[in-house]
């Protein structure tokens, strides 16, 4: 029964375990949602940065193809440039004119060349062509420009697309440069911007290599400097912040690099707000749940409590315990008042059945005792009547003499039990008794453990066995041992007196021993068995228990049987007495 018990849950522990599964599955159900949303946006806006990295870069990096093959077209025709080295002062200036038609000519080779020059640094001749519109102070501001490079470089030029500010504005320049000439393109950053239509979302952000800002476009938040790094290039990814979606690429022909950004309402849109709304529900569930339990405990758990409590109590013996009057919830009161109303119909009910009971343990009580006292008179008065016809007038006497104590034994008042010295005193008598009928029959041993000389047993535990032995295995034509021996044993985890009382005589029937483990000891119509029967039902009615004798044979053969003596009894009648 415990162990079935133990197995069953607690009712709060599984509403407890649901509330936090059900809180768990929709954390888990939320987050799959924010994270399975949260992860198709970034693709999403992955693939947009992607497809205009790759366009942006595909346009600028054919503008820079564009400009550096009409700069290829100007270094194939050397014969100006070795007139400008050689020639005169009307030969260099019949090639100053040519080398104009000869940048026009290799503007037109493309729209996105904007402006060519040549520098002849041995006779200081400058020639630009710069497309149509060109303030002359921006053409004058690139001529000192170019010139100053040539100071600051005596060497040769950068071998690829360079970055440099001119006045107000910013350009990539492209050099070719030797100690005798220079020849260059130059593009104005802001005609990038202009060469293809930007994603509205997306912030367009050239970079030098050393880190300078060349050009931002976009109507977006600027990406800040310290966040355009290499790590994003030809790669998506979120800044340290976590405020910019970021991708870049760098270009062969430049010292510069293009990133491409989006902010994260970019990103996510309107999903911010449905992030907001799941953390709201997620906070709402865990509050809700915190009130649900709160309001159970207060509504289900305390009362379920006291009810166990009050259980508990009446399981100890306390059957005055009542539930409170007043209940939280209706469904709690109408229990409170049942339980109530039952425990006082259960109280009234037993105190019935123990009357009842009271009256029919005494009646049994009674019975019993009567049962046992004929028995015993009518066994010695056969004997008297049968010694009288063998003229034993001395055995009669003295079995009269032994007899008389007996009787004042069995009609001892004001006890239940008697202590155990007084059962074994009484057992001597009664087998020196039989001894006048059975001279030299019977050889008795008594083995009484030291210290059990007063323990309580009922009155004819002992008398009882050696009645049904003398009555069964004793004759006068065989020797029969009998052995009463008691010492303390501890049964069924309860110190008690063991009684073993033994013979060697024919033993138990085994119909008998059957029905004793069956539970059940019949009387025999001719009255065999009422003293087995009498005694296992007397040590039932005082201890309440069943467990408390036992019945066997020994081996090879002989009878034996073990009785287990509480030292408290669990009921006594007044008619013992």
């Amino acid at each position: 029964m415990k162990n079935i018990e133990s197995k069953k849950g607690s009712f709060i522990r599984s509403i407890a375990i649901a509330s936090i599964g059900y809180l768990a599955l929709m954390i888990i159900i939320l987050s799959a949602v924010w994270w399975n949303t949260s992860k198709t946006l970034e693709d999403s806006a992955a693939a947009a940065l992607s497809q205009a990295r790759e366009i942006a870069s595909f346009e600028i990096d054919e503008v820079l193809k564009s400009n550096e093959q009409a700069l290829a077209v100007l270094l194939q025709n050397n014969e100006n440039i070795r007139i400008f080295e050689q020639g005169n002062e009307n030969q260099r200036a019949i090639a100053a004119q040519n080398m104009v038609q000869m940048l026009q000519k290799a503007a037109m080779t493309s729209s996105d060349v904007q402006t060519l020059v040549f520098y002849d640094l041995v006779g200081d001749t400058y020639i630009a062509r710069t497309e149509q519109g060109v303030p002359y102070s921006e053409t004058e501001n690139i001529e000192k420009t170019i010139r100053q490079l040539v100071q600051d470089n005596p060497g040769n030029m950068p071998s690829s697309w360079f970055y440099w500010k001119i006045g107000e504005d910013s350009y990539l320049l492209r050099m070719y440069k030797n100690k005798k000439r220079m020849l260059g393109a130059l593009i104005k950053v802001e005609y990038i911007s202009g060469i293809y239509t930007p994603e509205s979302k997306i912030e367009y952000t050239l970079v030098a290599d050393d880190g300078r800002i060349i050009a931002e476009y976009g109507d977006e938040e600027s990406l800040p400097r310290a966040y355009a790094s290499e790590q994003f290039i030809q790669k998506t990814g979120w800044s340290d912040n976590g405020k910019f979606f970021i991708t870049g690429a760098d270009f062969s022909r430049g010292d510069f690099n293009l990133f491409l950004s989006m902010t994260r309402n970019k990103v996510y849109g309107g999903f911010q707000l449905l992030q907001i709304t799941i953390i709201f529900l997620v906070i709402a569930a865990i509050f809700m749940l915190v009130m649900v339990s709160v309001y159970a405990r207060k509504m289900v758990y305390t009362p379920l409590l006291d009810l166990l409590s009050a259980m508990k109590k009446i399981e100890n013996g306390d059957q005055t315990v009542r539930l409170s009057g007043e209940a939280a919830t209706v469904e709690f009161q109408q229990i409170n008042t049942n339980f109530n109303q039952m425990m006082d119909t259960i109280v009234n009910l037993r105190m019935k059945s123990y009357e009842e009971r009271i009256a029919f343990d005494e009646a049994t009580l009674k019975y019993v005792q009567l049962q046992i006292k004929p028995h015993f008179f009518l066994n010695a008065l056969t004997t008297i009547h049968s010694m009288s016809y063998k003229d034993k007038n001395e055995e009669i006497r003295e079995y009269i003499e032994r007899l008389s104590r007996n009787v004042r034994y069995l009609f001892k008042s004001g006890l239940h039990t008697v202590p155990l010295s007084e059962e074994t005193e009484h057992a001597r008598d009664y087998m020196a008794m039989q001894e006048i009928l059975y001279p030299g029959c019977v050889f008795d041993f008594i083995d009484i453990e030291e210290g059990l000389e007063d323990y309580p047993v009922p009155q004819l535990l002992v008398h009882t066995i050696l009645e049904n032995i003398y009555k069964h295995a004793v004759s006068v034509d065989r020797l029969i041992s009998i052995l009463i021996s008691a010492k303390t044993e501890i049964h069924d985890g309860e110190d008690m007196c063991h009684i073993v009382v033994e013979d060697d005589g024919d033993g138990f029937p085994e119909e008998f021993l059957t029905e004793v483990k069956n539970g059940h000891v019949k009387v025999k119509e001719n009255g065999h068995g009422v003293g087995l029967w009498n005694l296992k039902k007397t040590l039932s009615l005082m201890y309440r228990r069943d467990d408390l004798i036992e019945f066997s044979n020994k081996d090879p053969h002989g009878s034996c049987v073990d009785m287990w003596i509480p030292r408290r009894v669990k009921r006594q009648s007044s008619l013992w007495k």
